[in-house]
């Protein structure tokens, strides 16, 4: 499970937020609209939340008896929030998953080269049906299995996850006999990982999303360090009095670099509006510690950091005797947990906002699944409480307007 520690904000050697003012104001400002979001889920007008559920997930698990995955090697096929959350689950749990998320023309023909095409099964993922960059990797997949004579096998081969109307892609899959599933128009992509767009692929798993993510409705409306609604009051306060810019996670687990991608999309595309949000970065820590750190340090002071715990698995017993003094006396755990408590240290002596995430059981996907839930959660509330709309993407479609164009 994971556990969010706050304590920097309400320590006297940190910022002590225990009795402050304008953090207190935010803090009512945060758990009002934490009840609204509560009271449109419980009247069901909010899908992104409702994912979170055992009945959505059971709806989900049902898809299992149309959908043959058993010994098929999988390929998402989606861009954005299509495909990121997907490809953070896989990395995190090891699988092997392929990810065509990206107009890289090398990487499909070397795929393509040496590949059994046989072995596979497509997800082919587009809310609006219509995404330039989907239906070309789409059009260059068809092509390599007309020109094999397999085109045939790969529509039998073949899942659309897309929204039920007149699109590209939706008459692509009706003409062509494909299995369909319908992408919840409710949910958008970047929130959508919870819903069939994440799960569909990890069907063979029997993943208990629900045993992940339930228990973040309840601490919706909760004031503690593992609520978002005490956490967007944090935010906000630091937002507002230190002129932040940047949100850093600093990842001491490899397994949860394309967990930080994946909140790169959540937090930009719903919080980047009226000239205001934090840009998401990620530092892969300790190689980051030769590079970004100096900066982190001693630069602008602009920057809120989730600091995210090592691995708690031992891989390497122990260093050998070869005379490295500075090592040996550790174990290779212990040298990379002694890196993270030392930077938490100085963080706290620099008085450099941060909050420490703890994560037990790294092998467990459902810790992930907490991640997704707690993040989308903090992202609503956080674009409300900043009074923006957390669910668009408007000026996104100036640059698909002008490829319209040409």
């Amino acid at each position: 499970m994971i556990n969010l520690d706050n304590s920097f904000f309400f320590d006297k050697k940190g910022f002590d937020f225990n009795n402050h003012a304008q953090f207190l104001k935010n803090l009512d400002k945060t758990k009002e609209i934490s009840d609204q979001l509560l009271k449109e889920y419980d009247a069901g007008e909010n899908e992104v939340i409702e994912s979170f559920t055992k009945k959505y997930q059971s709806k989900i698990r049902k898809l299992k008896h149309e959908i043959d995955i058993k010994n098929k090697k999988k390929v998402v096929i989606g861009l954005g929030g299509s495909s990121s959350g997907a490809k953070a689950l896989s990395f995190y749990i090891d699988g092997e998953i392929i990810f065509f998320d990206n107009l890289d023309y090398e990487y499909f023909i070397n795929f393509f080269k040496k590949k059994n095409f046989k072995d596979y099964i497509y997800f082919v993922i587009s809310k609006s049906g219509d995404t330039f960059e989907t239906l070309a990797i789409l059009n260059i997949l068809i092509k390599e299995y007309k020109d094999n004579n397999l085109s045939n096998y790969l529509f039998e081969s073949m899942v659309i996850i897309t929204e039920n109307k007149d699109s590209i892609l939706n008459k692509f899959a009706i003409k062509n006999k494909i299995k369909c599933i319908e992408h919840n128009p409710n949910i958008g992509g970047r929130f959508s990982i919870l819903s069939e767009t994440g799960i569909l692929p990890f069907l063979d798993l029997d993943l208990k999303v629900e045993e992940g993510s339930e228990k973040y409705i309840a601490l919706l409306n909760e004031d503690n360090d593992q609520s978002p609604t005490r956490n967007v009051a944090i935010l906000v306060t630091l937002m507002k009095e230190m002129k932040l810019s940047i949100y850093c996670n600093l990842i001491y687990n490899y397994r949860l670099k394309h967990f930080s991608y994946w909140f790169h999309q959540l937090h930009a595309e719903s919080l980047g509006k009226q000239n205001t949000g934090m840009t998401p970065i990620t530092s892969i820590c300790p190689k980051d510690h030769h590079s970004m750190m100096q900066l982190y340090l001693d630069g602008p002071s602009n920057k809120m950091f989730n600091i995210f715990s090592p691995q708690d698995e031992s891989y390497i017993d122990h260093f050998i005797d070869e005379g490295f003094t500075n090592i040996e006396h550790l174990t290779p755990l212990e040298l990379l947990k002694k890196q993270f408590n030392s930077v938490i240290e100085v963080y706290k002596e620099k008085k450099i906002p941060h909050r420490v995430i703890k994560i037990s059981d790294h092998r467990n996907p459902l810790n992930l699944i907490e991640l997704f839930s707690y993040f989308i959660l903090e992202t609503i509330l956080l674009g409300k409480v900043m009074g923006i709309n957390p669910y668009d993407q408007p000026s996104v479609q100036l640059i698909k307007n002008k490829i319209l164009k040409g």
